[in-house]
């Protein structure tokens, strides 16, 4: 593929995260009286965090500001300043958290503003912070309760920057969230392009297990000799473990508003809608099933990014390539559809949906933005909701009668829609953070597995590039924790594996002759993204359960925990400072505890390099994170 084809991207701070969502819902509920604040938690207790502000009901839906509740929240991750809650509409989100918990120190900032009220459901409150690292709650005062919406509290932040208490954190491997089903990469567009390295553990092996592909509008694989190719790499390195998964982008001309394959216009905003009421989407949803049994997939997504339409090469635009929109009700009427194709011709075959591009339009209608040249999202669905401008006021055919983004809350509403489909898919584009699940779907506790199955960094965000350092390979390690703590995913996938035409971040290598500076990096074009891709998922294999983090670690540290079967313990670090920390960290509550604990290490020195055992004694060691860096500590 040429980079040229692939799609706009945009930023959001975690502030404006934060906000972006106190008032933008659908499916209005009852309005609440927003709540009294909370306390805000013992602050600087390393861990002995507050609630992070217990604001109000907002409404009938979820429990005010509880988001990311720091020690309290078993590990709570989070961070980076609380995800954005709220899925368009007026409504006040009863409590978004600001910086979540991502104090330091107990400098947790006053647990973000609520929203002012609203008769719509909004916010999409956060049960995740369950996991990951906690912050040190500190003085948040539990943010301005909102005056009423039906959002609870807001999703928490990408997680766990954790307090500056020195005290002994705890792997907790008793207490379990989700089981990893794997990491990958895509190929679409670029066969041939995934080396057997990446699928085997040995070595300098990354220990993929999934690669996503891509089923073009003639029922074909887009890619040439895609079976004998990159997929006979996939299975002879991965073995057992392996997973093949596609995606779908775009259904034959004529079954689109549009009547084209690739988008015409300039401005993002009639690229065309799959014509989900016709014949023709039963045709389609035939043909894609075929295509997935015939091939042997085991899951295939019905349909890539319907948030996102192709719209040129200016800013906010980075290529022209086949997209398809659908608005929500559009999603809950075309994953029926489908379901009943894939009943009849792929019946072991998991349907993926509905793959949003950003993680903000799986439970909201917020847009990300503005980019790093200030322009703000092309939001092709006229949602009009930015996190600098008209936040509370999204248009009211997107707020109403499923006109807009927020896949999640539509089809959950719909049990039929909900049972129709397997995998909870979604990118980490834009805002570069996960949001977690909401306590408004199925009471905060996630029924589907959530599988992010596409990121990289692109032309016009941060992070676009083209750069090879650990500045950067920290950053990607923070969008892998967020997903992993914050939204629970469990799968993640990188987009390519070299950037093409376009001198970006888009492939775990850089484009040939790429004019990055190499100061700092492997040499040529290898990044250190690349090996800290591998300091997950090297060692997190398919079946490990993540589990939860107790206490309090240093600000400019972030910690996830897993376990496998097999009793081996694995412990990812990433430290954003430029200090060594020495972190006390006990693990308990497994039947037995490792004797070592061995770092691999991806710095401004070493690619993925395995150091010195540390012991275990008395059920604790030291773990010693270098900064910055990525340190995986590995034990049985």
């Amino acid at each position: 593929m040429l980079v040229s084809m692939k799609k706009t991207r945009l930023t959001m701070t975690g502030l404006g995260l934060a906000l972006v969502l106190a008032g933008c819902g659908s499916s209005g509920s009852t309005t609440g009286n927003g709540g009294s604040n909370g306390s805000g938690g013992d602050t600087g207790k390393g861990g002995n965090t507050g609630s992070g502000g217990n604001t109000g009901n907002g409404g009938s839906t979820g429990n005010g500001g509880n988001t990311g509740s720091g020690g309290s929240a078993s590990g709570g991750n989070t961070g980076s300043g609380g995800s954005v809650s709220g899925s368009g509409g007026s409504t006040g989100s009863g409590g978004t958290t600001g910086s979540g918990g991502s104090a330091s120190g107990g400098n947790t900032g006053s647990g973000g503003t609520t929203g002012s009220g609203g008769s719509a459901s909004g916010g999409t409150t956060g049960s995740g912070g369950k996991g990951g690292t906690t912050g040190s709650g500190g003085s948040a005062s539990g943010g301005t309760t909102g005056s009423g919406g039906s959002a609870s509290g807001g999703t928490t932040g990408s997680g766990g920057v954790g307090g500056s208490g020195s005290g002994t954190v705890t792997v907790q491997l008793g207490q379990t969230e989700q089981t990893i089903e794997g990491f990958g990469i895509n190929d679409n567009w670029a066969a041939g392009s995934t080396p057997a390295a990446l699928f085997q553990t040995s070595g300098s092996g990354l220990g993929l297990t999934i690669l996503r592909t891509g089923m073009s509008d003639t029922g074909a694989f887009y890619n040439t000799n895609e079976m004998t190719g990159d997929v006979a790499t996939l299975k002879s390195g991965a073995g057992s473990d392996a997973k093949l998964i596609g995606s779908v982008w775009s259904p034959p001309a004529s079954c689109k508003t549009a009547n084209t394959i690739n988008p015409g216009d300039t401005d993002g905003r009639d690229g065309g809608h799959l014509m989900v009421g016709a014949s023709c989407a039963t045709t389609w949803a035939n043909t894609i099933a075929s295509f997935a049994a015939s091939n042997g997939f085991y899951a295939m997504s019905i349909g890539n990014e319907p948030d996102f339409n192709s719209c040129g090469s200016n800013d906010p635009c980075n290529g022209q390539y086949p997209t398809t929109l659908m608005t929500a009700s559009e999603m809950v009427s075309w994953v029926k559809t489908a379901k009943t194709a894939f009943m009849s011709k792929a019946p072991n075959v998991k349907i993926i949906a509905p793959e949003a591009s950003e993680w903000l339009h799986q439970w909201s209608n917020v847009s990300a933005g503005p980019d790093v040249n200030g322009h703000e999202s092309s939001d092709p669905l006229k949602c009009g909701c930015f996190p600098d401008k008209n936040t509370n006021n999204c248009a009211s055919t997107c707020t109403s009668g499923g006109g807009g983004y927020d896949y999640g809350h539509a089809m959950f509403a719909d049990s039929a829609a909900w049972g129709d489909f397997d995998i909870l898919g979604v990118h980490e584009y834009d805002s570069q953070a996960a949001l977690a699940w909401p306590s408004d779907v199925n009471g905060g506790k996630p029924n589907k597995e959530v599988w992010e199955t596409e990121m990289s960094g692109v032309k016009w965000w941060p992070q676009q590039g083209p750069s090879c350092d650990i500045t950067n390979g920290v950053a990607v390690a923070g969008w892998i924790h967020s997903a992993l703590t914050v939204g629970q995913a469990s799968a993640w996938l990188w987009w390519w594996y070299q950037a093409g035409n376009t001198d970006d971040n888009e492939g775990l290598l850089l484009a040939s002759g790429s004019k990055a500076s190499t100061a700092g990096c492997p040499g040529g074009t290898d990044t250190k993204r690349h090996y800290v891709l591998g300091n997950y998922s090297k060692f997190i294999r398919p079946g490990y359960t993540r589990v939860d983090i107790g206490g309090t670690v240093p600000s400019g540290v972030q910690l996830s925990a897993y376990k496998g079967s097999d009793g081996t313990v694995v412990v990812v670090a990433i430290n954003s400072s430029t200090s060594t920390v020495n972190l006390p960290i006990a693990i308990s509550g497994g039947t037995s505890t490792p004797a070592s604990m061995t770092p691999w290490v991806t710095d401004a020195s070493n690619n993925l390099a395995s150091k010195t055992a540390v012991t275990v004694s008395g059920g604790s060691f030291t773990a010693s994170i270098g900064g910055p860096s990525v340190t995986t500590f590995v034990g049985k």
